[in-house]
Formats: structure tokens, C-alpha cells, sequence
């Protein structure tokens, strides 16, 4: 099994409601770069700039930040959602612009300067009603002329992070992070990766899970809330059982893709529908027939647990466990069944996937967003930005994740502890170094993939944290 090596992982507006950025809190542990207050007064460029925008929403403070690269450009306050339609809290990415867009559910309500976040129905857009706490129905309002030069700003695929209380930016420089083609730096980061953890979070209603997806999940439509095609086939369920973990150079046929754009990188655990269809797969391979290998928890599938627990002389349950999945494999194939997985996406859309092992596999990865810029003083290094995001990790039959009682898991263990957890082929780290270039993004977590991020969507990770008192 191979281990990760140095390649790897390789705004005051006129208006009132911007403030200056020399009123908030410093960004970044380290050196900082900020706009002038000239320079800030001005408000946000009418050209999109070179660096990635990121853009971190605190539903506490009701604010938003935009950063261009580590740059801090503006600060805005925002409305987000009320009781009952809570905005969620993740990691996303905006997947489409509309200038002029209306609302099919609620009774045409507009939404000018449109930059979705999600399929199922949460943007950020302009209001003519934006008071100082929540009072959208999900979406995060901004304030009609900060919308408006946000718009402008920014490209699909730039990220937004919403968290309860403030996010705080921090570099980070570790050999087990991707590269491309060049050794990293020397310099280890001494910073505290934990800085974003939170206190007294906000309670939000429990995220989707793959696994609960049903055949009759929608894809989206050029309206935020409704439409009437499909999924299909555009889960793509791979198996991680195609090829000897850790084995030499691939046959997959994959080509390294023409387009030099950013790409985005998920490592996360196999679960949901895809762990579903490893151990159909897996069934399959030993007689049991479990029919159709889709993902789907059917009669079939059930059936031919039952037969195979029973000719073991188990407890024939007919459930679906990450346990039951090292069991099978434990039948059919030499080595340990690989829980993790790493997915890469260019524009939208899938280029490869393959299995990675997780060191301590029972302990939360935690939720990590790590950035690529490039470096200043040598255009062939990247050098990256990170933020860890409140999220409690859960204890589900198709994850091995333990939880202790009294320990806290909502911060997440620091991002050089979880890099170093992880373990990949070579051919993968070789494949990501090829490609890995300023703007990619890198996002860590425990969830899988969820039904938000079907196809045309960069990575949605929807994250849960405690109640408040």
C-alpha cells in the first residue's frame, strides 16, 4: 500500500452596510495582505481577478467576506435564512449566474443577480430586504449594490463556506499536499490548524445522506426549486473493487484532460450508494446473486445477504454494514477493504476516482477546505490555504467512524494530522500532479458523497454542528 509522499495533496461601499476590513478580526495567523483603505472604499474591481475568489458566509454575524486569493476585498452584511428555512452550513461552490431571476415557489419573487449554490434551491442573490439577522427562506441575501459588483467578480466554480459563527483563513505547507512536479517547500507551518474551531455553534437540521437518495431524485433545471428530469445514470457509481489496491500503473484508459482549468479534489469515505454497489459487486462475484449492481438497497440485494450470512453461519440480518463489506471482501480479494476515496472533477464534471486507505480509520477525518494560489516568488510552486469547518462526525452502519463519549469532534483534528492518515497509489499522486494548478481546491471529509452532488456540481459538503443553549 502506498503512502502519501511529497507530491501528494500536492469592499466600504457607498452603501452602509459595508464595512471596513481594519474593523474585523485579521484573516490570516501570519502576514496578511489587505486592501488600502483607498483601495477598499472603492469596493470590489470590475474585472474578475486572477487569484480564486473565495467568499465566507458567518450566519452568526450575518456577513460575508471575498477574498481573492489570501486578499481580503470586502466585507458585506448578508440575510440568510429564517426558523424553519435554515440556511445550510458546508462547503460550495457557485454553479450558476442569472441577472435576471425569479422565484417559481414563491409567487415570483425576484432574485436579481443570481449566483447558485445548490440544485435543490439555495443561492446568493440581491434583496431589496436584508436586515441585521435571518429572514430569507434559505438563500443568503446581499444588498443590492454589493450584489450587483459580485456578480461581476465572480466566475462559476468560485467557493462559498458557510459556517455558523466567523471562518479564519490560514496557510499551510505540508510535503503530504499536492504539487505540481516539484518537491514543496521545506517550511511546515507551526500555526494551529484548529483556529477555526467554534463555540456554541447553531444547531441545523441533519444533512441528506446518500444512501436515502430515491429513484425519483430530480436533477436540476434553470429554476432553483423545480424541475422535472431525472438522475439516471448520472450518479457514477465506480466500483473500488476494479483493480488490486496499490497496484502499478493503471489501464483505465484515462487521459490526462487537454483543459488547463482548475480541478477540484474530494477525499472522503466510501459509503451511501457506493458502498452499496461494492458489496453487490462483491455478491455477485461469489454466487449470491444480487441482482442489478445500481446502489439500490432492493429485495435482490437483501436476499443474497441473508444467503451469504447464512452459509457463514452469521445472524442472517439482510443489512447493509461497512462490516459486512470487509467481510466480503475478506472472501474474495487479498488486503484490507480500502474505505476511502478520492474523487477529481474539471468544470463540473468527473475525470477519475480512485480508492485511498485511511490510517485509524475509526477516528473523524474532520471537515478541511484547502485552496491552491500561486506563489509569488516562484510561478512553478502552489502554495495553499486552509479552513477546518465545524462538523460532527456520526456513527452510521456504513461508516467505522467511533465515537467517544465527552470528546469533542466538532472542530475536527488539525489538517496535518488527517493528511498524514491518508493513503494513496502512486498512480493517483502522479495523475493530480500532472494537473494540480492555481485556483484547484482540495476538500476533505468524512460524509461521502451526498445528493447534492450529482452531476454539475463541484463538491457540496453539508456539515452539522451542536445546538446552541
Amino acid at each position: 500500500m502506498s503512502k502519501l509522499s511529497s507530491h501528494f495533496l500536492s469592499v466600504a461601499f457607498a452603501s452602509a452596510s459595508i464595512v471596513l476590513v481594519a474593523s474585523a478580526p485579521p484573516a490570516f495567523a501570519t502576514k496578511n495582505k489587505t486592501q488600502t483603505p483607498e483601495e477598499f472604499a472603492a469596493g470590489l474591481p470590475k474585472t474578475k481577478p486572477s487569484e480564486p475568489v473565495l467568499m465566507l458566509v458567518s450566519l452568526d454575524r450575518q456577513s460575508m467576506q471575498v477574498y481573492a486569493g489570501d486578499t481580503l476585498m470586502a466585507r458585506s452584511k448578508v440575510s440568510s435564512g429564517k426558523k424553519g428555512h435554515r440556511t445550510p452550513t458546508g462547503i460550495f461552490s457557485i454553479l450558476q449566474k442569472n441577472r435576471h431571476h425569479h422565484s417559481n415557489i414563491y409567487s415570483q419573487a425576484p432574485m436579481p443577480y443570481m449566483q447558485r449554490l445548490t440544485w435543490s434551491g439555495i443561492a446568493l442573490h440581491e434583496s431589496s430586504s436584508v436586515p441585521d439577522r435571518p429572514a430569507s427562506h434559505g438563500c443568503v441575501r446581499l444588498p443590492g449594490a454589493f450584489a450587483k459588483q459580485l456578480f461581476g467578480y465572480t466566475r462559476a466554480g468560485a467557493h462559498v463556506l458557510i459556517t455558523d459563527e466567523e471562518l479564519y483563513l490560514s496557510p499551510v505547507w505540508s510535503r503530504n499536499l499536492f504539487y505540481p512536479d516539484v518537491q514543496p517547500d521545506d517550511r511546515i507551518s507551526q500555526i494551529d490548524q484548529s483556529s477555526a474551531g467554534l463555540s456554541e455553534p447553531i444547531q441545523r437540521a441533519e444533512p441528506p445522506r446518500a444512501i436515502r437518495l430515491a429513484q425519483n431524485t430530480k436533477l436540476p433545471s434553470e429554476d432553483l426549486n423545480r424541475d422535472d428530469r431525472s438522475v439516471g445514470d448520472n450518479f457514477v457509481l465506480r466500483s473500488s473493487l476494479n483493480r488490486p489496491f496499490g497496484s502499478g500503473p493503471d489501464d483505465d484508459g484515462f487521459e490526462l484532460p487537454k483543459s488547463t482549468d482548475p480541478i477540484r479534489i474530494l477525499i472522503t469515505r466510501r459509503t451511501g450508494r457506493e458502498l452499496v454497489r461494492d458489496i453487490q459487486t462483491m455478491l455477485n462475484e461469489l454466487g449470491f446473486d444480487a441482482g442489478k449492481e445500481d446502489g439500490w438497497i432492493g429485495r435482490d440485494t437483501g436476499n443474497a445477504i441473508i444467503r451469504f450470512q447464512k452459509s457463514l453461519e452469521l445472524n442472517p440480518t439482510g443489512s447493509v454494514s461497512l462490516e459486512l463489506a470487509r467481510l466480503l471482501h475478506a472472501q474474495s480479494r487479498d488486503g484490507d477493504f480500502p474505505v476511502g476515496r478520492i474523487y477529481v472533477r474539471q468544470n463540473f464534471k468527473p475525470l477519475f476516482d480512485a480508492p485511498v486507505g485511511l490510517k485509524d480509520p475509526e477516528n473523524p477525518l474532520g471537515t478541511h477546505f484547502l485552496s491552491a494560489l500561486s506563489s509569488p516568488e516562484d510561478s512553478d510552486r502552489l502554495r495553499w490555504i486552509h479552513a477546518v469547518l465545524p462538523d460532527i462526525a456520526e456513527e452510521t452502519p456504513l461508516s467505522d467512524i467511533e465515537i467517544v463519549e465527552g470528546q469533542n469532534y466538532a472542530s475536527g483534528p488539525s489538517i496535518h494530522d488527517t493528511l498524514h492518515r491518508i493513503e494513496m497509489p502512486q498512480y493517483v499522486r502522479d495523475r493530480i500532479s500532472a494537473m494540480i494548478v492555481p485556483g484547484s481546491s482540495l476538500v476533505i471529509n468524512d460524509g461521502g458523497l451526498n445528493n447534492e452532488s450529482f452531476k454539475g456540481t463541484d463538491f457540496i459538503v453539508l456539515t452539522k454542528t451542536a445546538a446552541k443553549d
